[in-house]
């Protein structure tokens, strides 16, 4: 029966920590068939057979199991057929399969993994054509743009370094001659598209790769040197310290609702029972923000505030999450959806879901480093000692003397506080708009909106306010971001939206509290021609669009000793590497043209006053942009 599998040429593959023999094969197989009790007589079954210089070993039948779209007290059953195939070769391991899994024994005892950087070489040989590829950001932040897509017959002559630095390749697809390949480095998984074929062409193709990827030692592709790089985890040997630590919470939610792959169950009563959305919902909070990481040796402890709430060990080739004791999340237990509620034999921990398929994110100490999907990364753009960072700072003098975000309100005042960041933002940040209304609160898409039709090209510019207390950390700024982020899609200015838009700004200002107001929304410009303006700023093909993240809660002098010192040797704060991945990521990864205004003392940065985040680089669809003269 053998004879007759046709499937598809992609299999998973993994390094063989000890010679398979054939009495395990066999106790492998029981194991596979006792996890489905129903179990057919098999289909087919054949161990280690000798094919040239590898082996291969095969087994199917069929079982019973609850249809997905109904509960088990229906008593209705489906029949399943499934197969698993093995393929040994140059202490290497092929696994092809469906509908049945392995045990996850026999993943810990028999299998490693292939590194990331040998896939590269394997799959991404040069003269290779990346057709499409899913990056993941490197930053634990919750409010930057975690991962993205690209897809083009040649990514190279449509991405730029500025939409790719920051981010990791998760998975990508390439065309090498008339072939085309797809993988995902982390897990191993290596395709080439083809027609279905039999197990023999099969153990061709597995001995194919792993040629490659134990004998592969060219360069990948020069698309990748964009991209951050894997590294060896051993390379870094004690040089390099993690501070931060942050589930994968936007994978488990693509594993639970979107390819319902997994689910979370519990113990409720002495019965085993699936968590609901809200449970699953509350869950997924817990574990969703930057957790401290600190310790000396191997073995580090992870932090929840001062509380130690968990622990990772760095060994040789990964590193392991040895503990995660959280109040929601402690007794949670994950299931495969191939098995019925309460019948998957690998049914484990959260905790050890996450470690074992590497669900989490680690910086460190070296701003150039993150741990991703079970890989160490560097980004060749952090190597300059955060030149990239300050490039981005820019003062404005006013913001040394900000005391509030808004100011105080009456009914008889008719402008926001000079020593507001809401009064520094009409005085100075946008001087050179021709148009400006304040947008703050309601239907708020920013506290401000500026237009320039005068300027070559034209521009529009949201403008984002808040005022703190001189601060390293990322903190301050997760609320800026996130709303920054939410309404970058608003920077169309749709036009639909812009006639009640019109009519709210020809009202004066109520405050928060509902304070009646003199000031005037409409800071510049004429209100019976903010209609055409709009439209004329809006239908520009060449228009220039920036976001403004205006605070007074950051030092650039503060901000370039830091990078000094660790220019220097010195570790940095855990919170100032927060900051540092969280300005990086959103102005060099997620925005495609902004400015952030942030305050300077004098006593910290002599005459250099204030600080503006900005990035230039700007891309609209089949238009070339032209940046600020002053980029």
């Amino acid at each position: 029966m053998i004879d007759s599998l046709r499937v598809a040429k992609t299999a998973n593959f993994h390094i063989l920590k000890r010679q398979m023999s054939n009495a395990a094969l066999d106790d492998l197989f029981r194991q596979v068939r006792a996890s489905q009790p129903s179990a057919s007589q098999n289909i087919f079954y054949h161990r280690r057979v000798q094919a040239g210089r590898a082996r291969w070993s095969a087994i199917s039948f069929l079982y019973d199991r609850s249809p997905s779209f109904l509960t088990e007290d229906a008593g209705i059953r489906e029949r399943i057929c499934g197969f698993i195939l093995l393929i040994e070769y140059r202490d290497h391991l092929a696994i092809l399969k469906s509908k049945l899994d392995l045990p996850a024994g026999f993943f810990t005892r028999y299998l490693g993994r292939v590194s990331a950087e040998r896939v590269d070489r394997a799959v991404a040989r040069q003269g290779a054509v990346f057709e499409k590829i899913r990056l993941r950001n490197m930053s634990v932040s919750k409010h930057v743009m975690r991962s993205k897509t690209f897809e083009a017959d040649d990514l190279q002559n449509v991405v730029g370094p500025a939409g790719a630095n920051r981010y990791v390749p998760q998975a990508y697809a390439v065309r090498s001659g008339t072939d085309h390949y797809s993988t995902t480095p982390s897990t191993g998984r290596i395709g080439q598209r083809s027609d279905r074929v039999d197990h023999l062409a099969l153990v061709e193709y597995a001995k194919s790769v792993i040629d490659e990827l134990v004998g592969g030692r060219a360069a990948p592709a020069s698309f990748l040197r964009t991209l951050a790089r894997a590294i060896d985890l051993a390379s870094i040997g004690g040089t390099a310290r993690p501070t931060s630590f942050a589930v994968d919470v936007a994978g488990f939610v693509d594993a639970i609702h979107v390819d319902r792959e997994i689910r979370l169950v519990h113990e409720d009563s002495g019965r085993l029972t699936q968590l609901s959305k809200h449970e699953i919902d509350a869950a997924l909070n817990e574990l969703d923000r930057a957790f401290r990481v600190s310790g000396d040796g191997k073995r580090m402890d992870i932090f929840d505030g001062a509380d130690s709430v968990g622990a990772i060990a760095i060994n040789q080739a990964r590193v392991a999450l040895r503990d995660l004791q959280l109040p929601i999340t402690a007794g949670i237990e994950v299931e495969s959806t191939e098995y019925a509620l309460g019948h998957d034999p690998n049914r484990i921990s959260l905790r050890r879901y996450i470690d074992r398929e590497d669900k989490f994110i680690l910086l460190f100490d070296a701003l150039s480093l993150a741990y991703i999907d079970g890989t160490l990364f560097r980004d060749e753009g952090f190597v300059d000692g955060g030149a990239a960072l300050l490039r981005h700072l820019r003062s404005d003098p006013l913001l040394d003397g900000v005391t509030d975000e808004k100011g105080n309100f009456s009914t008889r005042k008719a402008t926001f506080d000079a020593d507001s960041t809401f009064g520094v933002i009409e005085a100075s940040v946008a001087d050179g708009d021709d148009v400006l209304v304040c947008d703050d609160l309601g239907d708020e898409w920013a506290d401000y909106i500026g237009l320039n039709n005068s300027s070559s090209p034209p521009r529009i510019t949201f403008y984002h306010a808040k005022h703190g207390p001189l601060s390293l950390g990322a903190g301050p700024f997760h609320i800026s971001v996130s709303q920054a982020i939410k309404n970058l899609q608003r920077m169309s200015l749709p036009p639909e939206s812009m006639e009640a838009k019109i009519r709210g700004w020809n009202n004066k200002y109520v405050s928060g509290s509902g304070v009646k107001t003199r000031i005037k929304r409409i800071v510049r410009g004429d209100a019976d021609e903010l209609m055409n303006e709009f439209a004329q700023v809006r239908l520009a093909p060449d228009a220039i669009r920036r976001v403004f993240i205006v605070t007074s809660s950051l030092s650039r002098g503060a901000v370039e000793e830091a990078l000094k010192e660790v220019a220097a040797g010195q570790a940095p704060d855990p919170y100032f590497v927060q900051l540092y991945w969280l300005l990086m990521s959103i102005l060099l990864g997620v925005y495609r043209n902004e400015r952030t205004w942030i305050r300077d003392l004098s006593n910290l940065a002599g005459a250099d006053h204030g600080v503006g985040i900005r990035n230039c680089d700007l891309a609209i669809p089949a238009v070339k942009a032209r940046q600020p003269a002053d980029c």
